[in-house]
């Protein structure tokens, strides 16, 4: 029993490490998205539930499962104003079509990507493909690499 403890202590930090120390010692924003990031926030809370109360591990679940499924991204240390203007350079390095809906945009007629701030610094970003397009998945990439060369 003692052996899963510490091999679960040493993922955790292993996790800390790539998804948090890693990004702030390089003065970069926070980034959590896909399985790792989900992997990552559903163990850390799962972590806090068992020290606070077993009824967590349900918010635990569904907060992993929430990122992983709706496959957005949760980004600490960018406000949103440069959000949206990394959102704008990156529809036009990729030269698609783009209308501007509430919070957010839909690019190419076939991905609607909404941006909500939840604090100062911290916006959960969300991705809604209606069919698949080269150009809105190019967007998409350019716009995770403006985002994650933002300085803090």
């Amino acid at each position: 029993m003692l052996i899963i403890y510490i091999l679960l202590t040493l993922l955790i930090l292993l996790l800390s490490a790539h998804l948090l120390v890693l990004p702030l010692s390089k003065k970069r924003p926070i980034f959590i998205k896909g399985f790792e990031g989900s992997f990552f926030l559903l163990i850390l809370v799962g972590v806090v539930a068992y020290f606070i109360h077993p009824a967590f591990y349900v918010l635990a679940i569904l907060i992993g499962v929430l990122i992983y499924f709706t496959k957005s991204w949760l980004v600490y240390g960018v406000s949103s104003e440069n959000i949206d203007s990394a959102l704008t350079r990156a529809i036009l390095a990729s030269r698609s079509t783009s209308t501007k809906v509430k919070n957010g945009y839909e690019i190419d007629n076939s991905m609607s990507v909404k941006f909500t701030n939840l604090g100062m610094r911290i916006c959960y970003i969300q991705y809604r493909n209606k069919s698949f397009s080269k150009k809105s998945e190019l967007t998409k990439e350019i716009f995770r690499k403006f985002v994650q060369n933002y300085y803090i």
